[in-house]
């Protein structure tokens, strides 16, 4: 208590409050930082998910627009080939020797 002569001041001092818990504050950042990586995964994959559903329906639009043959695919070509020898090749000479 200060006393002047014109006034009277009480002067109260408050005691300062503890600083948060290190056990909340540990907690509170690693709660933080596990929900911004499930945040992150969840975007991730929603992102995929969409990506994959565009390209899938692209497929599927280009295999209904195909014109080949369901059981031919013009990729594919068959290993096993004929090749017809003439004969009149066996009887020329090559290299200036007839073999």
């Amino acid at each position: 208590v200060i006393q002047n002569k014109d006034a009277t001041v009480h002067l109260v001092t408050r005691k300062c409050g503890g600083g948060p818990s290190a056990l909340t504050v540990l907690l509170v950042v690693v709660s933080t930082i596990l929900l911004v990586g499930v945040v992150l995964l969840a975007t991730w994959k929603l992102v995929i998910t969409i990506h994959d559903r565009r390209e899938f329906s692209r497929f599927q639009s280009a295999r209904v627009r195909a014109r080949y043959l369901m059981a031919s695919n013009p990729l594919y070509k068959d290993p096993i080939t004929t090749h017809f020898a003439e004969m009149e090749t066996f009887e020329k000479s090559f290299n200036g020797g007839v073999h």
